[in-house]
């Protein structure tokens, strides 16, 4: 509860700042993941089709499972924008996979670093080649309704 208050009190004082503030305990990755990522993905990873954001099951452990689709994975608008650290992103990637995505191979620090730094012009013809890709391997994934 602490953890929550905290990051309120952050919130009204001008957003979450890069540093913890003093005194306050880091957030879970859980946390993390409401205070982030379920204004779109919704708590129960169910994205919101009708705003083009598709759902995290049956989806999200295929595309950590592949290289290009981890790189995707760090240039979505949330992921590519926040100010959480780059542990802190891991933590909540992890926590996604191990929610939704059959757990998989865990993100690291070091790798959300390096493939955030990846240029990516135009993150839906690059989802688009991540689909692809999958397809080739007989993996269909949720709709992407983006043009």
């Amino acid at each position: 509860m602490k953890s929550v208050l905290v990051a309120l009190t952050a919130l009204l004082i001008g957003g979450f700042p890069d540093v913890p503030l003093a005194g306050a305990e880091a957030l879970s990755p859980r946390a993390n993941y409401l205070l982030h990522c379920s204004g779109c993905h919704r708590q129960d990873g169910a994205g919101a089709i009708e705003g083009g954001i598709p759902p995290f099951q049956d989806s999200v452990g295929h595309i950590a499972g592949i290289e290009t689709g981890r790189t995707y994975i760090m240039h979505v608008p949330g992921v590519i924008s926040t100010n959480m650290s780059d542990a802190d992103v891991a933590g909540v990637l992890n926590y996604i996979l191990d929610r939704w995505g059959g757990g998989g191979a865990e993100f690291s620090a070091e790798e959300v670093t390096h493939r955030r730094a990846l240029p990516v012009a135009d993150v839906v013809v690059y989802r688009r080649q991540v689909v692809d890709e999958l397809k080739e391997t007989g993996i269909e994934i949720a709709d992407y309704p983006w043009p």
